[in-house]
């Protein structure tokens, strides 16, 4: 815990769980969702509806699942039917119908990277998903993690960024991060961004370290000098993934939200829902970015 809390005012400290509402689902990603597991048999389609737990959570009439042969709907109504009326209830802040989308969507994945061509055919989902806030992580065995930060109830999901985090070993920052969230859901606005910013110190300096060959310290804040060796001054077009970020291609946005963040030190004393989650989104957008562009393995 000690390592933890090296940088400056960048404590972490838990507090309990705050429950908050998210978005479902849009209606885009449904028909995605039945367009690609349209080689799957109606049976398969049921199968689906059944392990998912839908039509439990959004009170549907489970005598829908009987196959009743050709005189019974199609396979793109077998699917449809009760996902637009699961829609609505997730839409009216139902947390267990939204949860039981969510999960429909993951088995459907599951089951269709058994079959050939899966890429192709989950192409377009991905895509929707990532417009919806959720990010598909595996295949076989499946996960599907929201990826806006202010929305997750923190006790039951993970987001895809503080996946990425502790799969590269990125411990600090990701319990940095885990804390901006609570926070802000909390409306602790000034600690909210205390803690994005310390994320973004302990990755950085990380990144650095891995990536450029920066020699660690031992000393608290050392983001401002390791930022320094992730970019090129001046540099030009186009970004090579693995290598500093051109100026003019990367490297100023990353100079740009790194001083944006620290602007009037970590607890800005103005600060409001709307600066926090603004400040939230960028840290989480800019450490999404800095993590593809610097990969664990090249």
């Amino acid at each position: 815990m000690a390592e933890l809390n090296r940088i400056p005012g960048c404590s972490i400290q838990d507090r309990g769980t705050t429950l908050i509402d998210v978005n479902t689902l849009s209606t885009r990603t449904l028909g995605h969702l039945i367009d690609a597991t349209q080689d799957l048999t109606k049976s398969d389609l049921r199968d689906l509806l059944m392990q998912s737990g839908l039509y439990e959570a959004a009170e549907l009439d489970p005598l829908e699942l009987v196959d009743h042969g050709s005189s019974g709907p199609n396979k793109q109504e077998t699917l449809r039917t009760p996902l637009l009326a699961a829609h609505e209830r997730a839409r009216s802040g139902d947390r267990d119908v939204h949860d039981a989308l969510l999960e429909i969507v993951r088995v459907g994945v599951e089951r269709v990277v058994r079959h050939s061509d899966a890429d192709a055919k989950l192409s377009a989902l991905r895509q929707s998903l990532l417009s919806d806030g959720y990010e598909l992580h595996g295949k076989r065995e499946c996960r599907l993690l929201p990826i806006d930060p202010d929305s997750i109830p923190l006790s039951a999901e993970i987001t895809a960024l503080e996946a990425e985090l502790d799969h590269r070993g990125y411990g600090e920052a990701r319990a940095h991060y885990r804390l901006a969230v609570k926070h802000f859901t909390e409306q602790d606005h000034s600690s909210s961004n205390n803690q994005i910013r310390c994320m973004l110190e302990s990755l950085i300096t990380k990144l650095a370290i891995d990536h450029s060959g920066y020699a660690d310290t031992g000393k608290a804040s050392q983001g401002g000098q390791a930022i320094n060796t992730l970019y090129s001054k001046g540099g030009r077009p186009p970004a090579v993934i693995g290598q500093p970020l051109p100026e003019h291609d990367g490297g100023r946005m990353l100079h740009g939200i790194w001083e944006m963040l620290h602007t009037h030190g970590p607890h800005p004393g103005l600060s409001d829902s709307d600066e926090a989650r603004i400040r939230m989104q960028l840290g989480t957008a800019l450490a999404r970015f800095l993590l593809k562009h610097f990969p664990a393995e090249l």
